[in-house]
């Protein structure tokens, strides 16, 4: 699992209703976020763990932990790969 650390300098956010929408202007990269992908950012931005995200979505939404281990995983290597958050 690659471990995330940080969103690049230069990587602009913004909440769309429930959605969540990221830029890089400098590669022309644009990429939307569903509720919970939204939420998940929303956590991520604001220093949580990933343990600590995926215990927010057990109590906030209707899942079990390993699979919200697993789409939080998802969801961070599919962002690493695109360069908009920085990982080790």
């Amino acid at each position: 699992m690659t471990i995330v650390r940080a969103i690049p300098q230069g990587i602009i956010f913004k909440k769309v209703g429930e959605e969540m929408v990221l830029l890089d202007f400098e590669r022309g990269i644009y990429y939307g976020l569903n509720p919970v992908g939204a939420r998940i950012w929303e956590l991520f931005a604001d220093g949580k763990s990933m343990d600590e995200i995926v215990d927010v979505l057990t109590e906030e939404f209707d899942v079990e932990r390993t699979d919200a281990k697993k789409d939080v995983e998802a969801l961070m290597d599919d962002l690493v790969a695109n360069g908009l958050v920085s990982a080790e």
